[in-house]
């Protein structure tokens, strides 16, 4: 041992009868000991040696750029990665140690004039990789909302729905996108989304088949209603058997294709169904004349001069239910039209269950 690492070490090995802190070397039975002293500067040095800094949760907060020079060097294997990334070699290395210090570890192992990923190295990939991912998605998402809307959406729905509620409420959607066309087709079948008849359908039967986005929209009510002319010539029912005794507005049966429009089942008799017609329009139009009851819905019957009655009663509900072909459903033109849809449907429900302004009850008077 040289005399420089005798004085690096301090106290009296065990066995050795030192005399004193000059001593160095004394010998006890033919083995040599080792006397040491403490030397005060090398003591004040070895004090002031600092432990290895570890990284902590805090400083682990790696810069995305560093991240993105790493993971193209990772997916490259070599530092050729720099001309895709306007970068000069040192640069791209002066990044990845960048990375590391921050990390605390070893990413890249140098083979020749190749790298290979450390064990680190792998999983910090992995996650730079789903990073890059979702930055391309955020991109995209942007792009999109920053991007004008344009091109035609399809909507169909039934007549009554689509003329009345819908038809009304679309001026704001033209305005938000006035490069967007809207084409509403109203029919009382329901159309093929798979072939393209339509982009999207609003309608009251949930389809079971076919590669097809189904969400609920809304409920709706449907009420008795009668003109007030009518009502005073033949009295106001006051329970369901006293219907017996009135005339009625309704759908040709035969020709229903669309089962739930088929309000009172039962109830009423062919006999006392004067007037049918395929149109709920024609329906309306018929009961506003004096021509009878029929079942209406609400949103139908708003602010128009006709009197609901038995509303306890006589107050069904229905499903609105928005359909959408699997391949349409993020086309952003589509999307907005989902979006907006879904928007006034909910701002409206009170409207669509009889509960604003549907129209005015009144008392019975017996037929």
């Amino acid at each position: 041992m040289s005399e420089a690492a005798e004085e690096g070490f301090a106290g009296t090995a065990a066995g050795c009868g030192g005399r004193g802190p000059g001593r160095r070397r004394q010998c006890i039975q033919g083995r040599c000991c080792i006397t040491i002293r403490i030397n005060a500067f090398e003591a004040g040095k070895f004090a002031r040696m600092k432990s290895p800094q570890v990284p902590t949760s805090a400083s682990l907060s790696p810069d995305w750029s560093d991240l993105r020079v790493f993971l193209l060097v990772a997916e490259q294997g070599s530092a050729k990665a720099a001309a895709q990334l306007d970068m000069d070699v040192t640069t791209v290395r002066r990044r990845v140690a960048a990375l590391e210090k921050n990390l605390g570890s070893a990413l890249l192992v140098r083979s020749g004039r190749t790298f290979r990923l450390t064990a680190e190295g792998e999983r910090v990939r992995a996650v730079a990789a789903r990073m890059a991912v979702l930055g391309s998605e955020l991109s995209r998402s942007a792009t999109d909302g920053a991007r004008e809307l344009e091109g035609v959406v399809r909507i169909s729905t039934m007549e009554g729905f689509g003329s009345t509620y819908l038809a009304p409420r679309l001026a704001p959607f033209l305005s938000l996108h006035p490069r967007l066309s809207v084409q509403l087709v109203t029919a009382p079948h329901i159309v093929n989304l798979a072939e393209r008849e339509a982009d999207l359908s609003i309608n009251m039967v949930r389809p079971r088949a076919g590669r097809l986005v189904v969400r609920r929209l809304a409920q709706f009510g449907v009420g008795l209603y009668g003109a007030g002319a009518y009502l005073d010539a033949h009295g106001v029912p006051a329970d369901v058997p006293a219907l017996a005794g009135h005339r009625f507005v309704t759908y040709v049966d035969e020709l229903v294709a669309v089962s739930p429009v088929r309000w009172l089942p039962g109830t009423v008799t062919p006999g006392q169904c004067r007037l049918t017609s395929t149109s709920l329009m024609a329906q309306l139009a018929a009961v506003e004349s004096g021509a009878g009851l029929a079942m209406l819905p609400h949103f139908l019957t708003h602010q128009r001069h006709l009197v609901r009655v038995m509303p306890e009663s006589v107050n069904p509900t229905r499903d609105w239910w928005l359909v959408v072909h699997q391949d349409l459903q993020n086309v952003p033109r589509i999307r907005a039209a989902i979006d907006f849809i879904v928007g006034i449907m909910a701002r409206d429900q009170a409207l669509l269950l009889g509960q604003a302004d549907a129209g005015p009850a009144v008392p019975a008077t017996g037929a």
